[in-house]
């Protein structure tokens, strides 16, 4: 696959994320559920891009959106779980249920209860 190709996938994970924040935030739970599975596919794309892929998603979690920060935190905590949750305990600072969900994230982290939701 080309770079081409994972820019695309990576921009796609960035959009769904924000779709999949703001049915949240308006209480949509179909809609949120049916970016939840896209989010998921998304991260299998990605991926199965290699090692190319890791490091892409991984580089996500510096985006100056927080949605899009906290959810690629949230699917790369296997590979660098200090620098996510990091990341994740400034989103717990964001109003909202973005806070809220990224503080569910480092309470699970550290209470060794965490399951990836890719896996």
């Amino acid at each position: 696959m080309s770079d081409d190709r994972l820019t695309l996938l990576l921009h796609r994970f960035c959009v769904v994320a924000t779709v999949h924040h703001e049915a949240l935030e308006a209480m949509d739970e179909e809609r949120a559920n049916t970016h939840a599975r896209m989010i998921a596919g998304l991260y299998a794309a990605i991926l199965h891009e290699g090692p190319a892929g890791q490091a892409g998603l991984l580089a996500l979690i510096h985006s100056d959106s927080p949605v899009v920060a906290g959810m690629a935190a949230v699917y790369s905590m296997d590979m660098a779980p200090e620098a996510c949750l990091m990341v994740l305990r400034k989103v717990a600072t964001e109003p909202g249920l973005l806070g809220f969900r990224a503080s569910v994230a480092v309470e699970r982290w550290e209470a060794g209860t965490w399951v990836h939701p890719g896996k």
